[in-house]
């Protein structure tokens, strides 16, 4: 079973407050982006990472738009459940852009990234990173990873929505970026049971295969 929530911004707490029920060592907890716990670098940051690399059970994160990637890109990409990803402790897993997983014998498609609104306010690599958002190579990578499974999977997880999402999740105006256009094509075109994303910090149901998760709980079997 997927146990899948929103943005937990580095917060350890989290993963104790929030109600995710009983987990089995056969089961996975999914963030959808901004998990954080990848940013400063810091020794307590560290026992914290290898702390949830300990859990019985799986935990899995997309990369979101607070994410500190010049730490993250130290870890090694590794063959993992028949995609790319990154360990970064035991049973604590980084699951890359465009990929294809086969977990727990479901398909799975992962894209990560996002775009800060408020970039202009913060610091390049100590607040703010380039690497937000995806790279032409990284969507065709996706897109490559998708016709090989028929455009066919069970669960879809990103950080960020569809653009036609994006209305129902945005007051006033608002600009679309590559990435949202990029995750329309790819809600146009592929078939599966259920999208979920975050980013937005709140909890809604936005049709019947499509959720966006803040800090409830989700349950996929």
């Amino acid at each position: 079973m997927f146990f899948v929530t929103g943005d937990v911004h580095g917060d350890l707490k989290d993963f104790n407050s929030r109600k995710f029920g009983r987990i089995k060592k056969t089961d996975y907890v999914v963030v959808c982006g901004d998990f954080g716990l990848l940013w400063n670098g810091t020794k307590d940051e560290l026992r914290a990472i290898e702390k949830l690399g300990k859990k019985k059970y799986g935990i899995l994160f997309v990369d979101g738009s607070h994410e500190n990637f010049d730490l993250l890109a130290k870890y090694p990409v590794t063959e993992w459940n028949g995609g790319k990803a990154q360990v970064l402790s035991g049973n604590l897993v980084h699951l890359m852009r465009g990929q294809v997983y086969t977990i727990g014998g479901r398909k799975v498609f992962t894209f990560g990234g996002g775009e800060s609104s408020e970039r202009e306010m913060r610091t390049p690599h100590k607040t703010w990173w380039d690497e937000e958002l995806p790279t032409m190579d990284e969507m065709q990578a996706g897109i490559g990873n998708l016709v090989a499974n028929d455009y066919n999977v069970d669960y879809i997880f990103t950080h960020e929505a569809p653009s036609a999402f994006r209305r129902f999740l945005e007051v006033g105006e608002y600009d679309l970026n590559a990435l949202n256009v990029f995750l329309e094509c790819v809600r146009e075109k592929c078939k599966y049971k259920k999208w979920v994303f975050g980013n937005y910090h709140i909890n809604r149901r936005l049709s019947a295969e499509h959720e966006v998760v803040f800090d409830h709980v989700l349950k996929l079997d």
